[in-house]
């Protein structure tokens, strides 16, 4: 999470006062001026908005605490933080995108639960809840053990489904997680290829299975099967 150093230092690389911080995160000046100073204590929600203020024009914020204007459009993190900075990623965009939704897919949760430990997806999970979030996501064809609603499912067929590498698509972002002994996560800004993505996960996912009904995949299968035996 940005703090007060960070905020004073990214307008700066800006060239914006405290009017034009306000104006464009939809805030009071009189707050951005207290939180510049130490003299409150912001609540989670606005300093993602601010974050995702000054990301949306052009600042791209450094662990722990650095800033700078961004060069790429694609950054990748690896080992322990990759998880990390994908959930601190999605918190700050998701939530403030007018879609208000995340888009995965080919999500194993048992596989990221290994990988990245037990608490990430069920911390995301509570954050997105709690910022009115919807989420939607593409698993395997026959998965029946959820850590979400199992409204938030679709099943996929196994022989489309790569668990290695789920992708998600929010807000103007694409990212893809991968690796088993080093994790990484690549982080893509760029808004007409997660447009592209969006929509052709809406196709994805108006064709797909829920996750209590019988596989359509399944007889679709040993129908093309009696077909060829004729």
């Amino acid at each position: 999470m940005i703090d007060n150093r960070q905020i004073r230092a990214a307008r700066a690389l800006l060239e914006w006062s405290q009017i034009d911080l306000a104006r464009a995160a939809g805030m009071a000046r009189s707050s951005i001026k207290a939180i510049e100073a130490g003299t409150s204590a912001p609540r989670r929600e606005t300093l993602e908005a601010i974050a995702a203020t000054f990301e949306a024009a052009g600042v791209d914020f450094c662990p722990p605490s650095g800033v700078r204007l961004k060069t790429d459009v694609v950054t990748v993190h690896q080992g322990r933080d990759a998880a990390t900075e994908l959930l601190n990623s999605i918190m700050r965009h998701a939530p403030n995108d007018p879609a208000q939704e995340l888009c995965i897919i080919g999500l194993d949760e048992q596989l990221a639960a290994e990988l990245d430990g037990p608490d990430v997806h069920p911390t995301l999970r509570a954050r997105l809840a709690q910022a009115g979030v919807r989420e939607r996501i593409l698993i395997a064809e026959g998965v029946k053990e959820f850590l979400r609603d199992e409204g938030s499912y679709r099943w996929m067929p196994r022989d489309g489904f790569c668990r290695n590498a789920p992708i998600y698509i929010y807000g103007d972002k694409v990212a893809v997680q991968s690796g088993t002994l080093r994790r990484q996560t690549i982080i893509i800004d760029a808004k007409p290829l997660a447009q592209h993505l969006r929509a052709l996960f809406g196709v994805l996912w108006t064709g797909a299975d829920t996750p209590w009904e019988k596989p359509a995949f399944a007889v679709r299968r040993a129908r093309q099967r009696e077909q060829a035996a004729v």
